[in-house]
């Protein structure tokens, strides 16, 4: 790439960056950019990015920055990185199938729901108290939590904790996390027990983000955003409870439990 051509994409780049992007991390910021330009036809499915190098200087962001933004749009399936080759434009990963409790409506000449692209990003056992441990009080102690980077349609992130009963669903609670990632949760325990979700039980609330969902979603520590409570039985078992902290965005959710 000559002079002018990196000129030209350093312009083009630009353009695409979000106007209002305060109180968002850098590495969010870029991350934004890159999908914008990617949904926006700039790099084509196939296609191959300029090295990070090149991407910091074009960005004006750090290395580090770059690399990180970067390995996000991997981790959501936007980008594929070959070691020793570079960063292509993939279709993307899967997305969940049936959303439940996470339904971003489209708009016109949009899909009806947004697909939702979900990263695993640890499962546990814990002994913590909350909202959970009463929901779940009549399965046992022996909680599991599933924390998740769900990247909506690639406009933004969100921090999600998905809560069952280890006990009650052993296979999920010893799956290999390869079958976990990128998995729906809601489908995988429905199938198990046998039973549709008979009744979902949700409550919203805006609370300041913790470090944890703050750095799932790309936004600083304490920013204000939605917790979007979900609890659902299957009959009059209680299935699974899910905590999701969403950003601020401009997308409408559909919070009815049909």
């Amino acid at each position: 790439m000559n002079e002018s051509e990196s000129l030209a994409s350093t312009d083009t780049l630009q353009r695409y960056a979000p106007p209002d992007m305060s109180g968002v991390t850098k590495y969010a910021q870029l991350r934004e950019t890159l999908t914008a330009a990617i949904r926006g036809g700039h790099w084509k499915p196939g296609s191959q990015l300029p090295p990070e190098r090149e991407l910091a200087r074009m960005t004006s962001f750090s290395l580090g920055t770059v690399q990180r933004a970067l390995r996000e749009l991997a981790d959501t399936g936007l980008l594929v990185r070959s070691q020793g080759s570079g960063t292509y434009v993939s279709e993307g990963r899967g997305a969940i199938d049936e959303p439940l409790h996470l339904r971003f409506l489209g708009r016109e000449g949009e899909p009806a729901f947004l697909p939702l692209f979900p990263k695993l990003l640890s499962r546990k056992r814990i002994d913590e108290r909350g909202p959970w441990s009463e929901w779940l009080r009549q399965t046992g102690d022996d909680i599991v939590r599933v924390s998740r980077r769900i990247s909506v349609n690639g406009e933004f992130d969100l921090f999600n904790r998905f809560y069952f009963n280890a006990v009650t669903f052993p296979e999920i609670a010893s799956a290999p996390v390869a079958e976990l990632d990128g998995a729906n949760l809601k489908q995988m325990i429905g199938s198990h027990v046998r039973m549709p979700v008979t009744e979902v039980r949700q409550r919203v609330s805006f609370v300041k983000f913790p470090e944890e969902a703050a750095a799932a979603a790309g936004v600083k520590t304490g920013t204000r955003g939605m917790l979007l409570e979900s609890a659902a039985m299957a009959g009059r078992n209680p299935l699974y409870f899910l905590e999701s902290f969403i950003p601020p965005n401009d997308r409408q959710l559909d919070v009815s439990s049909t």
